[in-house]
């Protein structure tokens, strides 16, 4: 969820674009996404130099050296997938495209426009277009059943569910390649303002499914996880059970960014049926004690900002000092969570009181890797690319995630060669245009709070089985 939104009008204009170019297009629609994308030409080559690497985040292109070209573009995108709005409302855009793109180059939600703009083009573009139109798909249909019923109860220590199992499982989504146990499955878990397809398809996605790494599962969750936390756990309290139960009862590994980790963690805690089916718990800028930052967006009155699981992530919560509580700071399964000093979205954000980290008193083993504390700030593994977004394309995080899976959890500084790593830009196997989708996160996540209903002035109720655990 972003720091702060200056310009409500202006972020959502700029969200707008995204929202527009990646819905599912009909034959003429995709010819004037295909025009953008060849007209834009965005490389899809490896990242191999800062260079390429501020082009993908700050100021990019030479199409954006004049207020003409941005809206040239712009306008392309309106008038050609929607009809185009009247002159009031193209000058309104015109004019907060003006205000976006002269804002300081360094300035996130800039980057984000152009990002819109310039992204998803190139060699990518198909898989990217696939990450955003399939992979984020929240009505799916599994007709597959587990080997033993898992609903309404895979225990009966398990906290019970206030959703259908139908609502449960529609959101998961199998790719058609799954192949049911042979290659270990890893269930992806979005971020606030994300759905996990567009989350994770153009990084940890795409590279687990070409390295044969992991099985990808998608779990989509309704309202880009805005809603109440407490709900989105179970869906993935299901989605782990399930993925599990169809796949010869293999163990899943999770892999989750933001507050996706926060899903996670209130899943194992009180569906303990998860437990012994999770072989590792992987966070990427996770926010297990939540972040001060939430209080500009929810300070306690409904704002346009303020949603559930916004509202959920106040640092010190209600939320999450239940969750906290009675060994909820500690991890249950082997967890390996990495997290930056330059994440904008999450404070603190620094060892030793990093949001991101968790205990271990369990002794399941738990990794918590600050990336600047083995990189340091001064190489690329952990110059300020590396964001509460850019640590999904951290080659070092990575390396750690793939040598969880590969040795069950957590992954091991000792096993990964954190020299390498730390002299990457990406990770290896990534191009520009994955990383100019991954950093869209950004900005299609201030269109989708914007968006969200209904807005709240506090968080959400503890939910009766949990109660026991809010400290009084």
């Amino acid at each position: 969820m972003p720091a702060a939104l200056n310009s409500y009008s202006a972020l959502a204009a700029a969200s707008l674009l995204a929202t527009l170019a990646l819905a599912s297009p009909t034959p003429v629609e995709r010819d004037a996404i295909t025009k953008v994308a060849i007209r834009q030409a965005t490389s899809s080559t490896a990242i191999s130099n800062s260079n390429q690497l501020a082009a993908a985040i700050g100021s990019f292109s030479a199409d954006f050296q004049s207020l003409s070209a941005a809206v040239t573009v712009g306008e392309a995108i309106f008038t050609q997938i929607i009809p185009a709005p009247g002159p009031t409302g193209m000058a309104q855009a015109q004019a907060e495209l003006q205000e976006i793109t002269s804002a300081n180059p360094g300035d996130i939600f800039k980057s984000g426009y152009e990002i819109l703009l310039n992204g998803l083009a190139g060699g990518d573009y198909a898989q990217i277009a696939n990450a955003y139109l399939l992979e984020s798909n929240t009505m799916n249909v599994n007709t597959r059943q587990p080997a033993t019923p898992i609903y309404p109860k895979a225990s009966p220590n398990d906290a019970p569910y206030s959703l259908t199992e139908q609502q449960l499982r529609q959101v998961i989504y199998i790719p058609p390649g799954f192949t049911y146990g042979r290659i270990p499955p890893v269930l992806f878990l979005p971020g606030t303002a994300a759905v996990a397809g567009q989350n994770f398809g153009p990084n940890y996605g795409k590279l687990f499914a070409q390295n044969k790494i992991a099985d990808p599962v998608y779990v989509n969750l309704p309202g880009e996880n805005l809603a109440d936390i407490q709900v989105a756990a179970e869906y993935v309290a299901y989605a782990v059970n399930y993925i599990s139960g169809i796949s010869g009862g293999k163990n899943v590994s999770t892999i989750s960014w933001s507050a996706g980790s926060l899903d996670g963690q209130w899943a194992l805690k009180y569906w303990p049926s998860t437990r012994n089916k999770t072989s590792n718990k992987i966070g990427i800028s996770p926010d297990y004690h939540g972040t001060i930052e939430a209080q500009l967006l929810c300070p306690g009155v409904v704002t346009p900002g303020c949603t559930p699981a916004i509202a959920q992530q106040n640092y010190n919560s209600t939320f999450i000092r239940t969750l906290r509580n009675n060994g909820g700071d500690s991890a249950y399964v082997p967890t390996t969570n990495v997290y930056s000093i330059f994440d904008e979205i999450v404070e603190p954000q620094q060892d030793p009181n990093a949001s991101g980290a968790l205990n271990d008193a369990r002794k399941v083993g738990v990794s918590n890797v600050e990336v600047q504390a083995v990189c340091t700030a001064l190489l690329p593994g952990g110059e300020f690319y590396n964001s509460h977004e850019g640590v999904l394309y951290n080659a070092l995080g990575y390396a750690l995630a793939v040598d969880a899976i590969q040795h069950g959890g957590p992954g091991q500084l000792s096993r990964v060669n954190a020299t390498y790593q730390c002299a990457q830009f990406a990770t290896p196997g990534l191009s520009l245009a994955d990383i100019f989708a991954t950093e869209a996160l950004i900005p299609i996540a201030a269109f989708d709070i914007l968006a969200f209903e209904p807005k709240v002035a506090s968080e959400p109720p503890i939910m009766p089985y949990a109660q026991g655990d809010t400290p009084k």
